[in-house]
């Protein structure tokens, strides 16, 4: 019914050469499995730190967790949209999807009852698992196939969804509609104004977000990137520019600026909202000079232990009576609002312009990777087909 062998690059360690190898496809898929041919995957920076020794994991392994493919091979019960292991089937084989970055099992105390099914207790995220630990080593998108486990969410790309305006929302816009949800949002004021640390991926959807879903009047995105801004800026952004070089002195005149800026923009109150996309905690002092008493907080980028928030106290938080979240991926549901976001605004934003218009083939994955780094691109897709 379909060939008998996958292929995929097989990372081994930091600072070598991926390795192409052969893997025999499961002859049988066990309850919940769906096999995926994937079409499209694209490189997310989370695998150049891992590339560079920057993260551990486990070798050798697949790599990869960002995808579109089509499905080939069903096992039963797989997950319906609600109900992480139901026995309706929603996916059919050729059906084009998406899938979420991680499996979980529904029944947990984190998945039910704290509904934060990122965090249940058995999860296994796509691309962190060592080749040798799973029944099936298709785990990573580097590869022509992938076995998605039980738990797994999975969404049907609507037509006009472009596998490349698709590829990279399973992982950045997932954790966006997480991060921005409307019902953790200031419960009183106008929220019609934003400021987002970061014109990487995650701040330009951020922007996109506020803007077309939240329905925000200014959008204000910081970054030391120019390059980055303009395409923030094609997302509804107003582009601030830090110039890195600057010595202490000279770079407070200039936040005294950004913030002169916004104030004319917004009034003196500040702004409803800041979120952290850069991973930099250096950020935090001014985003929360510019929230208005009474915001709202989102941190999503500083997922690492150099992270210290010392910067703050709390008489800042607490005198302006702010709330402040973190928030790490996304759960099933976020997936769905972000394939419906796409679906949405495909002919309102330019959403495959994130994505470096070079494809890479399979076996030219570490030339892609080394275009990745370049970082001129928020995303390099490769062709796993």
């Amino acid at each position: 019914r379909r060939c008998l062998t996958a292929r995929a690059q097989v990372f081994v360690g930091p600072d070598k050469p991926f390795e192409l190898r052969e893997f025999e496809l499961p002859s049988v898929l066990r309850e919940g499995e769906v096999l995926v041919k994937v079409h499209l995957a694209s490189i997310c920076g989370s695998d150049l730190h891992t590339a560079a020794g920057k993260r551990f994991e486990d070798t050798p392994l697949i790599l990869g967790h960002e995808g579109v493919g089509t499905v080939v091979g069903i096992g039963k019960d797989i997950m319906s949209r609600s109900h992480p292991n139901s026995s309706s089937c929603r996916v059919r084989e050729g059906d084009r999807i998406t899938w979420s970055i991680a499996d979980s099992c529904g029944r947990c105390v984190e998945c039910n009852l704290h509904k934060l099914p990122q965090k249940c207790g058995s999860l296994m995220k796509y691309g962190h698992r060592n080749v040798h630990d799973q029944i099936s080593p298709l785990t990573g998108t580097y590869a022509t196939h992938i076995v998605l486990r039980r738990g797994t969410a999975i969404e049907i790309l609507p037509d006009g969804v472009t596998d490349r305006m698709a590829v990279p929302a399973n992982c950045a816009l997932a954790t966006v509609s997480n991060s921005l949800d409307r019902q953790r949002l200031p419960r009183y004021g106008s929220n019609k104004s934003a400021v987002i640390q970061g014109a990487g991926l995650l701040g330009i959807y951020a922007v996109a977000w506020l803007k077309k879903r939240i329905g925000m009047d200014h959008v204000f995105c910081i970054d030391v990137n120019q390059g980055r801004l303009n395409t923030a800026a094609r997302f509804g952004a107003i582009p601030l520019l830090i110039d890195p070089s600057l010595e202490a002195a000279a770079a407070e005149d200039e936040r005294r600026r950004r913030r002169s800026q916004i104030e004319r923009v917004v009034g003196p109150q500040g702004v409803d909202i800041v979120v952290e996309m850069t991973g930099a905690r250096a950020v935090l002092p001014e985003g929360v000079e510019l929230l208005r008493n009474g915001g709202h907080y989102a941190f999503c980028g500083m997922v690492h232990p150099d992270s210290n928030l010392s910067a703050l106290t709390g008489e800042q938080i607490i005198r302006k009576c702010l709330t402040i979240r973190g928030v790490h991926n996304y759960a099933p549901w976020n997936l769905s609002e972000a394939v419906e976001f796409l679906s949405d605004f495909k002919d309102e934003l330019p959403l495959e312009s994130v994505v470096d218009p070079v494809t890479h083939s399979l076996e030219n994955l570490d030339q892609a990777f080394k275009v990745a780094q370049s970082g001129e691109y928020c995303r390099v897709a490769v062709d796993c087909s």
